[in-house]
């Protein structure tokens, strides 16, 4: 893989699993290091979704300079490369300000994507991608999983079976090209875009569920059930994309009567662990250069090792 890192931006990632604790190390170290935070997480993006998506807090976002949280409606769809552009941007903007652009979250395609860019996939005509999101709003998300799967088990295994924006994707790249879109994740030699420092932050599997169990717990008291009424209220529905994000979309079902408001629950933090196991996995086959878990962290070592990658006389300009 090409890279020259004396003309690369360097960026400080610092990824893990939903619930294990960014947000907290994140501010703890961008206040101390003189830096701002670009958000990696593929929910916070959207507007009037605060609690479900764990959404730092106001106090938080005055702390500390944040980026790429609040930028679309929940009805608009974005893309990674979307976040590419935009992440660009937020980190020109930070350079300019002599800050450091840590980069914060857990969406590993989109941190994958701003490190190393993304596959050339030939542009979708716009009759085929309506086509194939009237598939997925007709015959749901799982049907056409098994229909990826029959032309691309590749992709198939990589994509959650209920993520009807990522099949319906991979769907019409094979239907207008011929070609199964995990062909052009091999074959696309990406070239690294950025010089970073990946902190993964982990946890006991145990520990980090019991974590997630807590967070869904107080999501609930905090009014998740209240915020999604308002949602509703304000005529988003159950076909917008940022309504498919878990700890919303399980409500529809409980407000139709499929689901008892303790099933529903049960289920939100059934689904969010599988999602962190899902994150793991994935974190665990990217670059990282140092992994922590909450009992071991000592902010002045990772502070040392940050300003280490960074370089003396580079790290003081940012002071």
């Amino acid at each position: 893989m090409k890279s020259n890192k004396a003309n690369q931006p360097k960026l400080i990632v610092i990824c893990g699993p939903t619930g294990v604790g960014k947000t907290s190390l994140a501010l703890q170290l961008a206040k101390d290091l003189s830096a701002e935070i670009i958000s990696a997480d593929s929910r916070q993006i959207y507007k009037y979704m605060n609690i479900g998506t764990a959404k730092p807090t106001p106090e938080e976002l005055a702390r500390v300079p944040h980026h790429l949280i609040d930028i679309i409606t929940p009805d608009q769809k974005f893309t990674a490369g979307e976040f590419v552009k935009r992440a660009d941007s937020a980190v020109s903007k930070i350079k300019k300000n002599n800050h450091i652009p840590f980069v914060v979250g857990g969406t590993g395609f989109y941190i994958k994507s701003l490190l190393y860019g993304l596959c050339k996939i030939p542009p979708i005509p716009a009759a085929i991608r309506n086509e194939l999101k009237k598939e997925v709003e007709e015959k749901g998300a799982q049907t056409l999983h098994h229909m990826l799967n029959e032309v691309d088990p590749i992709a198939a295994k990589k994509i959650n079976p209920h993520d009807g924006n990522r099949i319906a994707r991979a769907l019409e790249v094979y239907r207008v090209t011929g070609s199964p879109i995990s062909s052009y994740w091999q074959k696309d030699a990406l070239e690294k875009r950025y010089h970073h420092f990946t902190i993964f932050l982990n946890d006991e599997r145990s520990v980090l569920y019991e974590k997630i169990n807590t967070r869904v717990d107080k999501m609930i008291r905090d009014g998740l059930f209240d915020e999604f009424k308002h949602l509703l209220e304000m005529g988003f529905t159950r076909n917008d994309p940022g309504m498919n994000s878990l700890g919303y979309k399980e409500l529809f079902d409980h407000i139709d009567g499929i689901h008892d408001w303790h099933t529903t629950v049960e289920l939100i933090k059934q689904y969010m662990r599988n999602y962190a196991k899902r994150q793991l996995t994935w974190f665990n086959k990217q670059e990282i250069h140092l992994t922590i878990s909450p009992p071991q962290l000592t902010l002045f070592d990772i502070k040392n090792q940050i300003m280490e990658f960074l370089g003396h006389n580079e790290a003081c300009c940012y002071s």
